[in-house]
């Protein structure tokens, strides 16, 4: 286990976190970092071109307007913590069920196949007015493969915190996401995230084999130490084997996962 090893500052060199702002120069250098303003320009085969409108950043695929008014941990934007006096969410609804469901007492979630929120990751955008209807919702959940090379498993962490700290920015109430990999993923797959707060995670297609659940203690044993969550969102099932020694640590509550709800309700407890 790797309790004790992985407790990290979640701020830069100096203490102090760097803030994106409309004054901040496109490349401003200071003792050896660098920050970026949201309207940086890029070069192409074509020459060098502004990246004018939000379509044309989208379509770089790096959507550094996302960033505006960002604070930034190590490099990947903060989700602000949800006020204590905000209470767990009543219920989940995964993102592509958004139009399926009648239940707005939801956070939406985003613990399924990627290709099923490809569009808002590249256009967040064209839906936050339907995602105002719900209660909240959970930053988006990237796949972080252990066997995929260390540089995508950077970026889609990243990913999830700029969209997660952009929802933030227009209103909505955000729980960041909490994803990990391999023991190669424990130093950054926290950044971004306050300590002593809620978080989510999901179980589901995580805890199947041996090795998954393995695996899966072992980051769950490093989010404990790194984060110290108050508050714990589990999507899919919550074995006593797994999650028992952290019961007294912070409040857990688990949700069942939509597959296994359609399931039950097409069959019932059989």
């Amino acid at each position: 286990m790797v309790r004790g090893n992985l407790a990290h500052s979640h701020a830069p060199a100096g203490g102090a976190m760097m803030m994106l702002d409309r004054n901040t120069p496109s490349w401003h250098f200071q003792r050896g970092k660098f920050r970026i303003r949201p309207e940086i320009h890029r070069t192409t085969m074509k020459g060098w071109c502004p990246m004018s409108t939000r379509r044309n950043i989208a379509d770089d695929g790096f959507a550094p307007w996302l960033l505006e008014g960002a604070l930034l941990d190590h490099g990947y934007p903060r989700i602000k913590p949800l006020p204590s006096t905000v209470p767990m969410p009543r219920d989940l609804v995964p993102f592509d069920k958004r139009n399926k469901t009648t239940n707005r007492h939801a956070f939406i979630h985003f613990y399924e196949d990627d290709t099923r929120f490809r569009a808002l990751a590249a256009n967040p955008d064209r839906y936050i007015p339907k995602l105002r209807e719900f209660d909240g919702v959970i930053a988006p959940d990237f796949s972080l493969y252990w066997n995929a090379p260390l540089p995508v498993l950077q970026a889609n962490v990243y990913r999830s915190r700029i969209i997660g700290h952009y929802f933030q920015r227009v209103g909505l109430p955000v729980v960041p996401n909490v994803r990990w990999g391999d023991e190669r993923t424990f130093d950054f797959c926290f950044r971004g995230i306050a300590q002593h707060s809620m978080v989510a995670i999901s179980t589901v297609g995580c805890i199947s084999s041996r090795k998954e659940k393995q695996l899966f203690s072992s980051g769950l044993d490093a989010m404990m130490t790194a984060l110290k969550p108050s508050r714990v969102i589990v999507n899919g099932i919550m074995p006593a084997e797994v999650f028992g020694q952290y019961w007294e640590d912070a409040e857990f509550r688990t949700y069942a996962s939509w597959t296994h709800r359609t399931k039950e309700h097409r069959y019932g407890n059989r």
